[in-house]
């Protein structure tokens, strides 16, 4: 009695092997750009904690992302991504940029975030 060859032929292997670094490859690409976002994130809501915000011009704010952006090594992120919106008592910060990251050949991965913040005066 002959049993039956089971398993995964050497071009399986070659396909599953290709998956696994292709999605290895993405997520080397994708996860420090979700990790920048992570700080931006963070520079945007600690405005919330610094006092009197809304009373200071929109350019002193703007200003002040930008100090905390190069503290942070964000460097990626200019003057251009800030918007800082003013009316009587409410501050509206936005922060909205695009990452382009190439894969492979002419594959690239487009990524964008908008990060924004109400600040009320109390």
């Amino acid at each position: 009695m002959m049993k039956k060859q089971q398993g995964m032929t050497l071009t399986g292997w070659m396909v599953v092997v290709a998956l696994i670094l292709f999605f290895a490859l993405l997520g080397m690409k994708i996860v420090p750009v979700y990790l920048q976002n992570y700080s931006v994130r963070n520079v945007v809501e600690s405005l919330s904690d610094e006092p009197l915000i809304t009373k200071k011009s929109a350019a002193e704010v703007k200003r002040m992302i930008l100090r905390r952006f190069n503290i942070n090594s964000l460097y990626d992120l200019k003057s251009k991504h800030v918007l800082v919106k003013t009316s009587p008592g409410i501050m509206t910060v936005s922060v909205v940029y695009t990452v382009r990251k190439t894969m492979v050949g002419n594959l690239d991965v487009l990524i964008s975030f908008d990060e924004r913040i109400r600040l009320v005066s109390h």
